[in-house]
């Protein structure tokens, strides 16, 4: 096996952008990713990296957030967090930890970079996880490989479209940053459930919902995501595209057009570009 591979049977269809595929990787025994390491690395990174949450919430509206830890480094020593769900932000800002990413991203198999490539803006989470800890539905407006590195955990994906995930789910992730979802009927019956042990790694495409339930013991997983220009124009378009839906206007959802928006994105950034400039002005007068 070489670092990272495409877990056999091999798809008989060639991979796309769209489809969620089991991975195997070698990190296991990666000295950066042991718990030691990662405690370590948390005391480098700023408070503000470092998420606690309910780790049994039934929904969104239950995963909450929860008041930080005293000691992470004694929390791992421990076995992990006690009752909740930890996450990690901004490891990539470490030079050491980026060295790593990018290795991991290099060796990606071929099919995956030739859908979801080139790779940009790369970002590391790192999930500390309770027993039997419940992560809700929700979204990512990236490409994402999530590394399992210790425990089980059933990852359940949706294709990344309607009905499972909306043009409104979207254009409010990209006003507010809230990517939860309701669960509809569609989720009911929609979903592939990827059971995932150490070693298991599974590539979630582009705005795919997702849902997460933890097995009996802790669970660690390390989630690299990153954009690429296709995905970096789609939401400029529709953060464009919710401008215009305030003014009555009703456009159609970017991802549907054969063509990447390059005008609409273009347009996006530049209307935001006028507006820091105004308020630059107004910060100055």
């Amino acid at each position: 096996m070489s670092f990272i591979d495409i877990a056999p049977p091999h798809p008989a269809a060639p991979l796309g952008a769209r489809d969620p595929e089991r991975l195997v990787h070698a990190l296991g025994a990666e000295p950066l990713l042991t718990r030691a390491a990662l405690a370590e690395a948390a005391a480098r990174l700023p408070e503000s990296m470092i998420e606690r949450r309910v780790h049994d919430a039934a929904d969104g509206a239950g995963f909450r957030v929860l008041p930080p830890l005293a000691d992470l480094a004694q929390c791992l020593g421990e076995g992990g967090p006690h009752r909740a769900w930890v996450m990690l932000k901004g490891l990539e800002s470490l030079p050491e930890y980026a060295s790593l990413f990018a290795r991991c991203l290099a060796v990606l198999p071929p099919a995956i970079l030739s859908a979801a490539g080139p790779v940009r803006d790369v970002r590391a989470f790192v999930f500390l996880s309770a027993p039997h800890t419940r992560t809700p539905l929700h979204f990512d407006a990236e490409y994402n490989v999530l590394f399992h590195l210790e425990g089980t955990k059933t990852f359940t994906t949706f294709p990344p479209g309607e009905p499972f995930v909306s043009l409104a789910a979207r254009e409010a992730y990209h006003e507010t940053g809230d990517n939860l979802l309701e669960p509809n009927d569609a989720h009911a019956v929609g979903g592939t459930r990827h059971e995932l042990g150490p070693d298991d790694a599974l590539f979630v495409p582009w705005c795919a919902p997702h849902a997460v339930r933890c097995g009996p013991t802790p669970s660690i997983s390390l989630s690299l995501t990153w954009q690429n220009s296709w995905s970096r124009d789609v939401a400029e378009a529709v953060r464009l595209g919710a401008r215009l839906r305030r003014f009555g206007l009703t456009p159609r959802d970017p991802v549907l057009s054969a063509r990447r928006p390059r005008l609409a994105a273009f347009v996006s950034r530049m209307l935001q570009r006028f507006e820091r400039a105004l308020q630059s002005r107004g910060s100055a007068a």
